[in-house]
């Protein structure tokens, strides 16, 4: 059963134990404190109710949530047989631990995950804003750090990281940006640059007398630089 058929199969039973006590839909949507139109889409299978709602509308229908699902065909386990003879707030206090416990699990099978999956190496040179300038390839500066090899571009030569969110939406404060070396770059490039013997990362917008740093965070102003020779090109950003 898909997750239409499944809305629609628990619409009706709302329409069936509804009936049953002789509410209209208005009269439920006001135990609810939703609108008739609300419950007409959940009957209808056009919504379903979020997990709250669905434990409220069962306690205001005097059912166990159980019964607005399918029934399965095999015999039902010791957990479900306890869990039907719960009131619903019981109910709710079980799925909760239940859901808690398959998020532990999904992170385990996660970590495990990613301990078998391959990882790449990459130098990391320090961090934008550092003032790490012409240095930015020193030994010194350099350390090793690893990443998983589907996320990350094959192209790139380093890795920097990213310190401040001048370029969010983009890249994200306490990330690393790839970065391809090149001495050059088009207009609109997003480019790690010296600058004043401090690196940045910016959108590098090049004008006839002058050239524009453009952060893409909009509570950040351009950086206007007139002299070509204060500033140097160290790659662009990869993705």
């Amino acid at each position: 059963m898909d997750k239409k058929e499944l809305a629609k199969f628990i619409g009706n039973k709302i329409r069936y134990y509804r009936t049953k006590l002789n509410l209209t839909q208005d009269q439920l949507g006001e135990k609810l404190n939703t609108k008739k139109a609300t419950i007409s889409n959940y009957e209808t299978g056009y919504r379903t109710p979020k997990q709250d709602d669905l434990f409220e509308i069962a306690h205001i229908l005097n059912i166990s949530i159980d019964d607005l699902f399918p029934t399965r065909n095999n015999k039902k386990n010791d957990i479900t047989s306890i869990y039907s003879k719960l009131t619903p707030p019981r109910q709710k206090n079980v799925l909760n631990y239940a859901n808690e416990q398959l998020d532990e699990q999904n992170k385990v099978t996660s970590i495990d995950e990613y301990k078998e999956s391959k990882l790449v190496s990459y130098i990391a040179c320090g961090a934008t804003g550092a003032g790490i300038g012409e240095e930015l390839y020193d030994d010194i500066l350099h350390e090793e750090v690893f990443f998983k090899e589907d996320e990350t571009p094959s192209n790139a030569d380093f890795c920097i990281l990213v310190n401040g969110d001048s370029m969010e939406p983009m890249l994200k404060q306490g990330t690393y940006a790839f970065i391809k070396k090149e001495d050059s770059i088009k207009d609109g490039t997003i480019a790690l640059v010296v600058l004043d013997g401090v690196s940045l990362i910016k959108r590098v917008d090049i004008c006839e007398d002058y050239i524009n740093l453009v952060s893409l965070n909009p509570k950040y102003d351009d950086i206007k630089v007139a002299s070509f020779s204060n500033i140097k090109v160290m790659g662009k950003v990869v993705l």
